[in-house]
């Protein structure tokens, strides 16, 4: 059985992040520990106790996703010990990828992500555009939408979740619209200001362009390596080819939707047999499960499915 690992991107933190593995395996001690020495910052600390409102802020949300997946992937491999088929994450969670598969540094990736939520912070504080998930509508119909609404006013397509399941982002007059049209068609807009744990701000579209360069000269300062295992773009939509095209696609990624669902698919198609979330929550597991054209997928931050997950890979 191939296994694909799935990284989950900012909102999939919550309070006491891996406070029962901590406990049992020491490898999660240590990567907590060096996270708070690169960063100046007791992240530990955060991880366990960090109210709702400190993990929502970007500058915050984004080392300790990136610090507590890395985490929960050094305890795969201890307990586990299968180097993936291949990769994938949903936005900062391919920095997490990227990061398992050997292309950086742990020290260099907690520290990009820390500066990438700082940058995404600004365009928050900024107030450049909004964003929110749009649910129960079908791609064709929310396209067909958007490039009506998008002839007089900017909104896009920001995220691919599932079949059902998107992310828009725009200017604010722009997402009114979308939601009228999204209601009449039978789908619901929920925007990112009444979810707690989600940055209402235009990532993943062109009102991010400002940021880029700033993003870009960060990236500048890391030498990155092959990856010991494919880790597929959500930009692109296929494996990372080379080292060397590794800082302008994590740029890119700033300014491109995340082309998630596509990529999951296509995963499948080349051979993966099961997606395991390694992450925080269990957001990127249920996101893969409301696609019923892919294989089964488990989170390994869930005690029940590691114990599963042990159980198939005995009988596989």
């Amino acid at each position: 059985m191939k296994l694909a690992a799935a990284f989950p991107g900012q909102g999939s933190q919550y309070s006491g992040m891996c406070r029962s593995l901590m406990e049992e395996f020491p490898i999660v001690q240590e990567v907590f520990e060096e996270a708070s020495d690169v960063l100046n910052l007791d992240l530990q600390d955060l991880l366990l106790n960090g109210s709702l409102e400190e993990l929502s802020l970007s500058e915050i949300a984004q080392p300790t996703v990136v610090t507590a997946s890395y985490a929960l992937y050094r305890v795969w491999e201890k307990q586990i010990g299968l180097v993936p088929f291949g990769a994938v994450g949903h936005s900062l969670g391919e920095l997490s990828a990227l990061i398992a598969a050997g292309a950086l540094p742990f020290s260099d990736g907690v520290r990009l992500a820390r500066e990438r939520g700082r940058l995404m912070h600004r365009a928050l504080q900024e107030k450049k555009g909004r964003a929110g998930i749009v649910v129960d509508i079908d791609v064709d119909t929310l396209t067909d939408i958007i490039e009506s609404v998008r002839s007089h006013d900017y909104v896009t397509i920001s995220g691919y979740n599932s079949p059902s399941q998107f992310i828009i982002a725009g200017h604010q007059t722009a997402l009114l619209k979308v939601e009228d049209d999204v209601v009449e068609a039978g789908g619901e807009f929920i925007p990112f200001r009444m979810m707690p744990m989600k940055a209402d701000a235009p990532y993943h579209s062109a009102l991010m362009d400002y940021l880029k360069p700033e993003f870009e000269a960060c990236l500048q300062r890391v030498s990155f390596s092959p990856t010991k295992f494919d880790v597929w773009s959500t930009v692109t939509g296929k494996p990372i080819g080379s080292a060397d095209n590794l800082a302008s696609i994590l740029a890119h990624q700033l300014v491109t939707p995340v082309y998630w669902n596509q990529v999951l698919e296509a995963l499948h198609e080349a051979g993966a047999g099961l997606f395991v979330d390694i992450g925080p929550n269990q957001i990127t597991r249920n996101l893969i499960r409301e696609n019923t054209r892919l294989p089964q997928s488990l989170s390994f931050d869930d005690q029940a499915d590691r114990e599963q997950l042990s159980q198939l890979l005995i009988h596989a």
